[in-house]
């Protein structure tokens, strides 16, 4: 499988452009845009995340999340103490969403503990990708998450792990319930961001 995308594993690092993600949390970045400038085409990494996430090559998790952890060594704020979560799946035919084999493979890689399926999704929600308006898509996740055992993350530094950053609706809740739930910061990393504007 790993044959076809040989050219763009090898360089995956070199084409991450670090993009800082807007939000309630004290850090938050992107491994790189996830279309080129104009929205004609994906990026490299934008394609190779378009395989992990719709195509089922979930080995791609590894290399994607080997090269957000080597960009987030040399970024304040994502130091390698505490935990790593993950946004949860947000429909029901998922039983491991990508976002749960992401945070795996990126605790791994930098050698601190994952929480796995740690937040849970608490009703059938719209498609985010399919609504446009910010309102929107923020009233669609509103009250959608609940923490599984708040004493495992209370005092604690989290990070916290989506695969595409669009709106950030989606991160902001889950980051607010991790807050409500006794955490004592969370920064966010997602591997993509797409060119969303949140003023439209």
């Amino acid at each position: 499988m790993f044959t076809q995308h040989r050219s763009q594993l090898s360089g995956i690092v070199d084409a991450a452009e670090p993009i800082p993600l807007p939000g309630p949390w004290p850090a938050g970045l992107a491994l790189s845009m996830h279309s080129l400038d104009g929205d004609e085409g994906l990026t490299v990494v934008g394609d190779l995340l378009g395989h992990f996430k719709y195509a089922g090559e979930r080995r791609l998790a590894r290399p994607l999340a080997e090269a957000l952890a080597a960009v987030l060594r040399d970024q304040p704020g994502f130091d390698a103490n505490g935990l790593i979560l993950h946004v949860p799946a947000t429909t029901q035919r998922l039983r491991v969403p990508p976002t749960c084999d992401l945070a795996r493979a990126l605790a791994e890689a930098m050698r601190v503990r994952c929480l796995p399926n740690f937040l849970a999704c608490t009703r059938q929600l719209a498609h985010q990708k399919e609504i446009v308006r910010l309102e929107e898509k923020t009233a669609n996740v509103q009250g959608a998450f609940r923490v599984r055992r708040a004493e495992f993350i209370r005092g604690k530094k989290l990070l916290l792990i989506d695969d595409v950053f669009d709106s950030g609706a989606t991160l902001e809740e889950c980051w607010r319930m991790l807050m409500q739930a006794g955490a004592r910061e969370v920064v966010v990393a997602t591997i993509t961001k797409t060119r969303y504007r949140r003023d439209r």
